[in-house]
């Protein structure tokens, strides 16, 4: 009995040593072969970031950044002569004045332009919509109504008295807005943009649509058309007999308010861009409607796409028009 149990012993250990792979009898010496040397991981380098322009998500320089945003209002229409340096402006704000008058506040933070004007007295929708960028006003022939305002906003203001950057050419006058950047006063902290921006060919907010005309009829005025050219990406149109081009075309429909004044001997027509109302947002070859609100003086301007989507514009310069309610807004 013992012995069968023995045996039985050795043969479950044999079987285990076989099933297991183990040899019967002393251990392998260890191998001596040399080791493999693995090349040491390492990380690709990252690519620098360069800082993008504030109010137009472009890539710029450092020192752009801290510019002082120089804005000027010119006239369009209306025996004025025709407008110059709105291709180098980075914002555009349009208003649908008295008569068949338009009017532009273009605003220079990243490009400098040697000539821009002529310039004309500022009014209250640009020192209202436009407050936030802190920017160095330039105007001409402002009355004092709209210079009260001004003073109470406390932007900081140059006219044609100072000389320095100014030109007359057959009456009319032109501003250089980057030697006028060069003396502006120093701002307290870095500009804020206006908008966001997403990157190119990203739809401007959730359920845009194509589009490629853009028709806004105005009562008493010629309607302004733009046209999006794919290969420019961009919206153009004529204004004042002068070509102009934007990535972007931002309609806020304001209210309109009407008033003598008896500096200019008329009454003038003045968009109300405080408060909130409906808005149209158009970017590379689409669009979206929106709403807009701007809920003070010195509140900043929000844009919400549908469901309170967030809106990001195309990288590159921006229109922005105040249409009246009356407007006609045509899209294919």
């Amino acid at each position: 009995m013992k012995r069968s149990l023995r045996l039985g012993a050795a043969a479950a250990l044999a079987a285990a040593a076989f099933t297991s792979g183990c040899s019967v009898g002393p251990a392998k010496p260890p191998s001596t072969a040399a080791p493999v040397e693995l090349s040491p991981f390492t990380l690709p380098s990252p690519e620098a970031v360069r800082p993008r322009a504030p109010l137009t998500g472009l890539e710029t320089e450092e020192a752009t950044k801290s510019k002082t945003a120089v804005i000027v209002p010119i006239e369009v229409g209306t025996g004025a002569a025709a407008p110059v340096g709105l291709d180098k402006a980075d914002v555009v704000e349009l208003e649908f004045a008295e008569g068949k008058l338009l009017r532009v506040a273009a605003v220079y933070q990243s490009t400098p332009a040697d000539k821009v004007g002529p310039v004309a007295a500022v009014r209250p929708a640009e020192i209202k919509l436009l407050n936030q960028l802190q920017p160095y006003m330039v105007h001409n022939g402002t009355p004092k109504g709209w210079l009260d305002l001004l003073t109470l906003s406390k932007l900081a203001a140059v006219t044609p008295a100072k000389k320095t950057g100014f030109t007359t050419v057959s009456g009319r006058v032109f501003v250089n807005t980057g030697t006028l950047q060069a003396s502006a006063p120093a701002q307290q902290k870095l500009l804020a943009s206006l908008f966001q921006f997403g990157q190119a060919g990203e739809p401007v907010a959730m359920g845009a649509t194509p589009a490629t005309t853009i028709s806004i009829a105005s009562p008493g005025k010629a309607a302004v058309t733009w046209k999006f050219d794919a290969t420019a990406r961009r919206w153009q149109t004529t204004l004042g007999g002068v070509p102009v081009a934007s990535a972007n075309l931002v309609l806020l429909t304001t209210p309109y308010n009407k008033k003598d004044v008896k500096a200019l001997d008329r009454e003038v027509a003045m968009a109300d861009p405080v408060g909130k109302g409906a808005a149209q947002v158009f970017g590379a070859g689409q669009g979206v409607k929106a709403t807009w609100n701007k809920d003070g003086f010195f509140a900043a301007l929000n844009l919400l796409g549908p469901e309170q989507s967030v809106v990001r514009l195309s990288p590159g310069p921006t229109w922005i028009l105040l249409l009246p309610s009356t407007a006609k807004v045509t899209v294919s």
